[in-house]
Order: structure tokens, then sequence, then C-alpha cells
């Protein structure tokens, strides 16, 4: 039990990495936030995720949810909560900082 438990842990700080590389790749933008490409850049969000997933051997759905969640899971609580629950913690500290 021990080992699966550490197994776990690994697996959770791979999917918060990557998902904080993909943001790296491409911040989150407000909601609607279509921003023309800036100098320099040959890719939109979405064909920069997609190579980017291609590259690590992903699916595109994987990396945007694993940057979805690593941008609204605040860093210094990532230990305690696991990528699937930390939406709904997210949820919780919002409506009780509003």
């Amino acid at each position: 039990m021990d080992r699966s438990v550490e197994l776990v842990r690994v697996m959770t700080g791979c999917q918060f990495a990557l998902g904080d590389i993909a943001l790296e790749i491409a911040p989150l933008r407000t909601h609607g936030g279509n921003m023309a490409l800036g100098e320099g850049e040959e890719l939109g969000v979405e064909d920069s995720l997609r190579l980017f997933a291609e590259q690590i051997g992903l699916s595109f759905h994987t990396v945007r949810t694993y940057r979805w969640v690593a941008a609204r899971c605040p860093k210094d609580q990532r230990q305690e909560v696991s990528p699937s629950r930390c939406t709904g913690f997210w949820r919780r500290r919002r409506t009780r900082t509003s």
C-alpha cells in the first residue's frame, strides 16, 4: 500500500509539472481572450498545445486539462490536493473569498 500511495504522489506531481509547462507554452487568458499572434509566434494556443502533447505522447485534451488544473490550483496547496480534487478545492476557496 505504501508503494501505491507513493506512486500516486509521483503521478500527481508529474501531472502538475506538465500542466505548468503547458502554461509556460500557452498561458491562460481570460474567457474569450482571443489574441492575435505576437511577433515571432507561429502557432496559436491550441496548435502549440497539440504539438506539445504529440511530442510527449499525451492527448491534446489531457494536456489541456493538466494546464487548466495547474492554473487553478495554488502551488503551495498541491501536496495536499490531487488534480482530480483540485477543481472542487478551487471552487470552495473562491466561494469563501468572494
